[in-house]
């Protein structure tokens, strides 16, 4: 019988692929009142050209992550250190 090893994905390398252009992913997280949110097909909300540096500074000041999923045409926000899965990877905030 063989073991299934499951892949995990540091915080970082969750960070840097949703700052990719177009970058498409799906997240699973905690929400501050304890319920598991699961969304799939998620990008994440694109700041003017204008304050793109100053949003990317607010979001590693805030710890929240700006996202939208087209397919519900919701917008969300999410605590980066409340991640529990990227891309159905389990996610390491230690890495």
């Amino acid at each position: 019988m063989s073991r299934v090893h499951r892949l995990v994905i540091g915080i970082s390398e969750v960070l840097a692929e949703v700052n990719r252009p177009n970058a498409v992913f799906d997240l699973k997280f905690r929400k501050t009142n304890g319920t598991v949110s699961v969304r799939t097909g998620c990008t994440r909300l694109q700041p003017t050209q204008a304050n793109r540096l100053n949003e990317r500074k607010k979001m590693n000041r805030s710890g929240i992550l700006k996202c939208y999923q087209p397919t519900e045409r919701k917008h969300f926000d999410c605590y980066i250190d409340l991640i529990v899965t990227f891309n159905r990877m389990p996610v390491n905030h230690l890495m």
